[in-house]
């Protein structure tokens, strides 16, 4: 059957595969053990020169020990910009935890790694040598790094994937927009194999002043860890963090041939837009919940079924207020029930990267029965109607999960994640 002939009602979608590189860990079960720990990767920015810049504290990534595995030539990693390395550690480890065979890397297998900026560093390294009259100095590699699908480009050619491959740009909700495009190309039978997801590295000078002169970062020098605070009263902004989430999305029936292990299943998402501003949300949240309520509707659910909420919980105090105000209008009276967690409040704000990681987090609930904590919520927003949970909590009564991204701009990404529950 061709993939113009297939019935996408009889195609289900599953996760076969996880990897991941961020503030926390540098493989999925460290990145997991730290968010169940409630542990935070904030820190005092080392790995740069801020100057006298007044905010001084990010989700910086320490490259793996042994990163000099995930590349068949080593010197690229210094040659590429720090998105793409990271997108490549997390699509070899997706990969490689998918046991899949190289001649499943066929033109049936797809990749989407997206980046809500692209090579920010690569930027900056060139714009200094040019200031300082030094343009011939500027590296051959410039180009491939400061463009946003040398993730996805950089991965493919490795992996030897030749099927559909591109990248999605959607700021903060880059990661849930490839995950619903990765999804739709196996529901209709483009592929049966899709890696997808989103990496950023915007901890550097530029993306400090940037996101710091809109008055968009904490400023909370003197406690890093404690400064990511989502739904806080004491909230006072995000703060940056970089990294990478990739997952192997794979075709149910593909996946039960080869005897996969099988983490969840995609139930659903929805897309919209706020249509409002470039960067606040929409004040009563009007595209946020036509976005969740797409989602549910694509997967089938009710207010009821949905058992937890990855909130996109940045700790803005405009954006969470915004999203409780999503969550309680989609949801009704479930909307101040049903368990709620922002795994920012330990990584950072990923940008995107953020909802590629915060999917393998949902993922993990399933797996281990586990919903982990919010980190740094001592006290709620008396303006937010939210069940904030603060502490490890049982996770095996879990069925359906909705991960939340709104990005500037108003693009607006809902996904649900399913328990796997074995084939119909």
């Amino acid at each position: 059957m061709t993939q113009h002939q297939v019935d996408s009602r009889e195609r289900r979608v599953v996760v076969t595969g996880l990897g991941t590189v961020n503030p926390i860990g540098n493989t999925v079960q460290e990145y997991w053990t730290n968010l169940k720990l409630g542990h935070s990767g904030i820190r005092m920015i080392r790995n740069i020169e801020l100057h006298d810049y007044h905010i001084r504290f990010g989700g910086e990534v320490d490259y793996p020990e042994n990163i000099r595995e995930y590349f068949e030539q080593p010197k690229m990693i210094k040659r590429l910009d720090r998105y793409i390395v990271m997108a490549h550690i997390a699509g070899i480890q997706a990969l490689r935890d998918s046991k899949l065979e190289s001649g499943d890397l066929s033109e049936r297998c797809g990749a989407i790694i997206g980046s809500g900026a692209g090579g920010v560093l690569a930027h900056q390294n060139a714009t200094n040598l040019i200031h300082e009259n030094r343009m011939n100095e500027i590296s051959p590699f410039y180009i491939v790094s400061c463009i946003p699908s040398t993730g996805t480009a950089f991965f493919a050619k490795e992996a030897g994937i030749r099927g559909p491959c591109f990248s999605i740009c959607s700021a903060c909700s880059t990661g849930n927009h490839a995950f619903g495009q990765a999804y739709s190309f196996i529901k209709t039978g483009i592929a049966d194999i899709m890696f997808a997801g989103g990496s950023e590295s915007a901890v550097n000078e530029m993306g400090l002043a940037a996101f710091g002169n809109i008055l968009a970062l904490s400023g909370r020098n003197e406690n890093p860890e404690k400064a990511s605070r989502p739904f806080d009263a004491d909230r006072d902004g995000f703060v940056l963090g970089e990294g990478a989430g990739v997952l192997c999305l794979e075709e149910l029936e593909h996946a039960e041939r080869r005897k996969a292990h099988i983490y969840a299943e995609i139930a659903g998402f929805g897309f919209t837009s706020d249509a409002h501003d470039l960067v606040a949300p929409h004040p009563e949240a009007e595209g946020a919940v036509r976005a969740i309520k797409a989602a549910m509707d694509m997967a089938g659910l009710e207010a009821a079924d949905i058992d937890l909420i990855n909130a996109h919980g940045t700790a803005t105090p405009v954006g969470d207020k915004t999203e409780g105000i999503a969550i309680n209008n989609a949801l009704n009276e479930r909307g101040s029930q049903v368990p709620v967690h922002s795994t920012k409040s330990m990584t950072g704000h990923l940008l995107g990267g953020a909802s590629a990681i915060e999917a393998i987090a949902a993922i993990m609930a399933f797996e281990e029965n586990i919903i982990h904590p919010t980190a740094n919520h001592d006290r709620l927003d008396p303006e937010i109607n939210l069940n904030v949970i603060t502490t490890p909590t049982d996770a095996s009564s879990v069925n359906h999960i909705l991960s939340n991204a709104f990005g500037f701009g108003g693009l607006n990404a809902v996904l649900i994640l399913k328990r796997y529950q074995g084939m119909l």
